[in-house]
Formats: structure tokens, sequence, C-alpha cells
């Protein structure tokens, strides 16, 4: 029955967002079309390399939109105060569906370098280093990030609202909403670096990962190659912790204390 019910609402987030879905990819394909248009009648090829990587790197706000886009829109209704089910089926089915959309698009988005590689750089002397594996990597830590930007923005989206619920916190809420943004970041922030002091100290050493794609412009001409840093256990432990703790306390404001005004 849960099953069946979760499918549900998994249908009713992609009715919900497939406006703004459809509305993100043709916008994607319209600014690389036109920037396609350009670089072939000027022949300036660097500057479609540079747009497509900043394509891909845009998808790190991706499930944010989608989030954003499905609670702006559940505002007028406020289903989650009227639907029996689970706040968190609600939350996750929200969650899932950005994710599902993130990477559709991510994926029309490497397309596009491929097709960009193809026509600029058919020999393949162009991408230097960017093998799959640094493709998968890159595209696992940008939905990562995705989704921990997507949970903070949740987050704050129900403490915002939760002060529409009491009458003299109203009045104040921007105030009091933006200072809350400032203590909890530094909190955030606080106790990550004592908690990774701690965890670096038994967890294995860190890993070297694909982050982002590096476009190089020289006298010898145009060339990308992945670029990676060291990413911790630790960091990525914390990173874990802190979505599935913003994942339940925002299930658990939505439930008890969010009312929209």
């Amino acid at each position: 029955m849960e099953t069946n019910a979760f499918k549900g609402l998994m249908r009713k987030e992609w009715l919900l967002s497939k406006n703004t879905f459809i509305l993100l990819i043709c916008f994607k394909l319209f600014i690389w079309a036109v920037v396609l248009g350009g670089s072939l009648f000027t022949k300036n090829h660097e500057l479609l390399y540079i747009v497509t990587s900043m394509i891909i790197g845009i998808h790190v706000i991706y499930i944010t939109m989608i989030v954003g886009s499905g609670l702006s829109l559940e505002e007028k209704s406020q289903m989650w105060l009227h639907n029996p089910g689970s706040t968190s089926h609600i939350l996750g089915s929200k969650l899932l569906t950005g994710i599902w959309l993130q990477i559709t698009s991510l994926c029309t988005a490497f397309l596009l370098l491929g097709i960009t590689v193809i026509f600029f750089d058919p020999g393949g002397t162009t991408v230097n280093l960017l093998t799959a594996e640094s493709i998968f990597q890159m595209s696992v830590l940008i939905t990562v990030s995705g989704l921990e930007l997507a949970m903070l923005y949740t987050f704050y989206w129900a403490i915002y609202h939760s002060f529409g619920k009491f009458y003299y916190l109203a009045k104040f809420k921007v105030v009091l909403f933006t200072l809350f943004i400032m203590a909890s970041i530094l909190l955030i922030l606080f106790v990550e670096k004592q908690l990774l002091a701690g965890l670096e100290l038994i967890l294995p050493f860190p890993i070297e990962m694909t982050t982002f794609m590096n476009v190089h412009i020289g006298e010898d001409g145009l060339w990308i190659s992945s670029g990676g840093e060291k990413i911790s256990w630790g960091g990525m432990l914390f990173s874990t912790l802190k979505i599935t703790g913003l994942f339940f306390l925002s299930s658990w404001l939505l439930n008890k204390v969010v009312e929209v005004k």
C-alpha cells in the first residue's frame, strides 16, 4: 500500500515538475544552439567549449530549482498539512524526482559536449584526460552537492514559513530569518571543522576524484582536461549526515510547524 502511495506521489511530482523540466531543457538547448551558431559564424570554437562546460557545472543547482518549484506550487494548496501520508514521503518524492531529472539533464549536457567534440575536434585531440570514469565521478559529485544544496534550501524554506505560525514572530520574520541563516551557517561550519579534525585521524587517506573540467586556451589551441581534488572520507560522511539530518528535520517542520502565509 505504501509503495503504491509513493508511486502516486512520484507521478504527482513529475506532473508538477515536467513544465519546469521541459523549460530548463529547452533553455539549455537554446543557449547551446545560439552559441553553436555564433561559433560557426565567427569560427571561434573556444566559446562553445566554455559554454558547454558551464552548462554542465550549473547543474549543481538543478535539484534545488526542481524542489523549489514544487514547494512554490504547493504553497497554494498546503498539501503537506492535509495529506494523511508521511511528510517524509512527500519530501522524499520531491527529492527523488529532482535527482532523476537532474541525471537526465546532466546526460543531455554531456551529450552536448560529445557533439561539440565531434563537430569541432573529429580527431579527438581537444579532449585530454576526460575519461568515462572522470565523467562518472563528476556526475556523482555534482548530484551529491546538488542534493545537499536542495536540502539546505528546503530547510531554510521551512524555517522561514515556520515564523508565520507565531503572530509576534511573523512581524519580524525577515530579520529573524536572516539572523538564523547566519547563526546556522556558522554553527554548521564549526561542527564540520571539529568533526572532520577527529574523523581524519581514524578514517583512511583522502581519495582523488574528478570534480570539474578545465578549459585551456593557449597558443597551441584549445583542450579540455578533467580537474580533480582530494576528497576526504570524513567530508563525505559529514555531507551524508547533514543531508539526512536536514531531510528529517525539514519533514518534521513541514508536518508540525509550517503554515505558509
